[in-house]
């Protein structure tokens, strides 16, 4: 073979051969892989959530041809993660305490009402009309995005807010915005005022020894716990830890009780619901999820590098892990607000609450309907356009209840209909198939029909099914 015909031989492969994973054989997937295969499924198409096992196992296995799994392990792993709408579910709303809230100024047209149901609420002294603008609220603590820490670090976002900065608007530093000790700079004069204590005495008051205040706060190891939540994905450390350093430069102490007096709830509590499934509805605040043992390590490594910024106002682990959940079901984007936080729950809320682009401008809170007096005013905590199952799932592991709000209680009603109807189609379909075959078996009888062999000048023989190899030559001209 000349070297000018090898140049325009290629080899392909096509139809028969194999991938890489088909090479290796069938595995068997890890549960959590399994889990999170079903729950993507399910996100894709709503509809899914209400097959049978044996449709959602051929639907598993069509996207993951390679997987060794059984109808049963299916089964089995929806049960163990609460994912079964038929089963009963691990919720922790009856764990949820809550106080009057301290030194609070509400609208003039709310009030808060302590009920046993419901716990604290907020309820309509006048009637309110749709659209109304009822109340904005500024954080009562704001967390900067904890994804923009290394950004902050080098000067390229905002040290308070986490605003990203364009390179024209780092010449800002030349109007007195920048930090003097590190790299550091604020996008404007009210974030710098806000920050600039805090800053100091977490970031680097190690450096000013003549501060009375430097020994609150260990700035080296507050350093040290911002970078381990960055490389845990752990928000809730780092607002716990932002909050807990603000409550104590609070001198009234007022920012202390009205933490404590917020729905609160611990951390471990709340895990139950989380690992019951497989963590796959988390709100991804409560750090990564691992079996209970390996869950407990970090818990305790997160609160031994906690300790060490506070040295002369030390917690102990319960009142750590209560902290940690108490920020998880309060938390609005990360932030915490003090009226919006006594909002409860409805899939079809009376409120609408949006969220200014300027995350330290808070929030505005409109009435989305026209409201009675004497009427609850509500929120929404999940996405109300999700499927019931999906928000009752995502309700039960973030904040501990099983919704029974009208809209809930309609859309399962609707779900057990159409469930219904397409097993009543299913046997009429089965039955009419029976019907249609008993009728051929009377039209052609007991002999039945013979077929003869095809004739296509193929000498009388049946024809050879076709396969390609594996591999083929093309040659190019």
């Amino acid at each position: 073979m000349t070297q000018e015909l090898a140049d325009k031989i290629e080899v392909i492969s096509i139809n028969d051969s194999k991938s890489e994973t088909e090479e290796i054989g069938p595995i068997v997937p890890h549960e959590r892989q399994i889990v999170d295969s079903i729950i993507s499924i399910w996100k894709e198409d709503p509809s899914t959530e209400n097959l049978g096992i044996s449709k959602l196992h051929s639907i598993v296995k069509s996207k993951h041809s390679n997987w060794s799994i059984s109808e049963k392990r299916i089964r089995q792993l929806l049960k163990k993660f609460g994912l079964s709408t038929n089963q009963e579910q691990f919720t922790y709303s009856k764990y949820i305490t809550s106080e009057l809230t301290f030194d609070i100024e509400l609208p003039s047209k709310i009030q808060v009402v302590m009920t046993n149901k419901r716990g604290k609420c907020l309820y309509a002294k006048k009637s309110i009309k749709k659209g109304e603008l009822i109340w904005n609220e500024i954080p009562l603590f704001f967390i900067p995005p904890l994804v923009n820490v290394k950004l902050i670090k080098n000067g390229s976002a905002c040290s308070y807010c986490g605003k990203l900065l364009k390179q024209i608007e780092t010449k800002s530093i030349l109007k007195g915005l920048d930090c003097n000790i590190c790299s550091e700079i604020w996008c404007s004069k009210e974030c710098k005022l806000q920050n600039i204590e805090l800053h100091n005495l977490l970031k680097h008051n190690l450096y000013n020894p003549n501060n009375k205040k430097s020994k609150l706060m260990d700035s080296n190891s507050f350093l040290e716990l911002q970078d381990y939540c960055l490389e845990e994905s752990w928000n809730a450390l780092y607002a716990i830890t932002l909050i807990y350093a603000q409550i104590i430069l609070d001198k009234s102490g007022i920012l202390k009780k009205q933490f404590n007096s917020m729905a609160k709830v611990s951390q471990d509590i709340r895990y139950k619901a989380l690992n019951s499934s497989g963590g796959t509805f988390d709100n991804m605040n409560g750090g990564t999820l691992f079996i209970q043992e390996q869950q407990e390590i970090l818990w305790n490594q997160g609160f031994e590098k906690f300790l060490k910024i506070f040295p002369k106002n030390p917690i102990d682990f319960k009142e750590f892990l209560f902290m940690m959940g108490t920020y998880n079901i309060n938390n609005l984007d990360s932030n915490i607000y003090l009226i919006q936080s006594h909002l409860n729950h409805n899939c079809e809320p009376n409120l609408n609450v949006e969220t200014d682009i300027n995350r330290i401008k808070g929030i505005k809170v409109y009435a989305s309907r026209d409201i009675k007096e004497g009427e609850e005013l509500t929120t929404t905590y999940v996405n109300p356009i999700h499927t019931v199952n999906q928000r009752q799932r995502e309700l039960r592991v973030n904040w501990g209840f099983i919704c029974n709000c009208s809209k809930c209680i309609n859309d399962l009603e609707l779900n057990k209909r159409r469930k219904s109807s397409n097993g009543s189609n299913n046997q009429q379909n089965a039955k009419n198939i029976r019907n249609m075959l008993k009728e051929t078996s009377k039209t052609i009888g007991e002999n039945g029909i013979e077929l003869n062999i095809p004739q296509d000048g193929n000498n009388g023989e049946r024809r050879k099914s076709v396969r390609f190899d594996e591999k083929v030559v093309a040659v190019s001209n």
